[in-house]
């Protein structure tokens, strides 16, 4: 896949997306979405694929925020977003917001940009 990005971007493009990873031999792949587990490192995987200025840049902590600004806010409108998404989801959202909450806490997952640029 990121090769096919590479291909659609003109010389000097560049390409960034956020993930999820999970801490190596943790159980936090149970807290993440089914996407955070990869054997390989991303940085590795886009200098394979012809990427060059590989930038990986933490930002765990801002994501931290985010999910708990998200789970204090769901909150406060839970009668109105239980109307709108049904209570099974709205509870099962919150659910999925406080475990991943819990693993960043924990150090089982961590939150990176990944930038490249296709020479």
């Amino acid at each position: 896949m990121l090769r096919a990005c590479g291909r659609v971007l003109v010389p000097g493009g560049r390409l960034s997306f956020l993930v999820i990873t999970v801490a190596h031999g943790s159980s936090g792949v149970n807290a993440g979405p089914v996407h955070a587990a990869s054997r390989d490192p991303y940085p590795r995987l886009l200098q394979e694929a012809g990427f060059a200025g590989v930038v990986e840049t933490d930002v765990t902590d801002d994501y931290l925020a985010t999910l708990e600004a998200w789970i204090r806010e769901w909150e406060a409108e839970s009668a109105d977003l239980e109307r709108l998404v049904g209570l099974d989801e709205f509870a099962e959202r919150q659910i999925r917001r406080r475990k991943a909450a819990e693993a960043i806490r924990g150090g089982l997952l961590q939150r990176y940009l990944i930038s490249a640029v296709w020479p």
